[in-house]
């Protein structure tokens, strides 16, 4: 389910990505495109803006193999 939170002065997207989901592959992305007219606030964002945190799909961790 997707929350909404408000900024605080000095908060900037990737880390408000980061504590929430705990990753930011494709999490910045989800996020811009839940708020149209996000990407017009300057960053570091000013207190009180409310950003609707949508629910993303955990990262895969695929295993890689170096050798055959």
């Amino acid at each position: 389910m997707a929350k909404t939170i408000r900024t605080c002065e000095g908060d900037v997207l990737d880390t408000i990505c980061y504590a929430v989901y705990g990753s930011l592959a494709g999490t910045v992305e989800a996020v811009y495109e839940a708020n149209p007219g996000l990407a017009s606030y300057e960053q570091p964002f000013a207190a009180g803006i409310t950003i609707v945190m949508p629910d993303v799909d955990a990262p895969r961790s695929e295993p890689v193999q170096l050798w055959t």
